[in-house]
């Protein structure tokens, strides 16, 4: 298996809709977090479910996936891996 320690991909598609560039509207404030998720609905997204369960890491799988040491986070690397063998431009 490429990437043992990944189980589920679920992608996302983006939603049409026109946004405001501003955070104002006229004289009423929009919400930033607002903003933000409006901005997000616009793009494409993939979530990636990873599961350490069976590794000795499984209790600091963020660091894990973040591989910061490879030598303590080495589990992690097919996960990077994938990232990168998936990156769009």
């Amino acid at each position: 298996m490429k990437y043992p320690h990944i189980v589920h991909i679920e992608r996302g598609k983006s939603e049409n809709r026109t946004s405001k560039a501003s955070s104002i509207v006229g004289t009423q404030v929009i919400d930033l977090e607002e903003e933000m998720i409006r901005g997000l609905t616009q793009v494409s997204w993939e979530r990636v479910d990873v599961s350490f369960h069976k590794s000795r890491q499984r209790y600091v799988a963020h660091n894990t996936i973040q591989v910061k040491s490879y030598w303590l986070n080495s589990d992690g690397a097919d996960v990077v891996q994938h990232m990168i063998d998936n990156f769009l431009l």
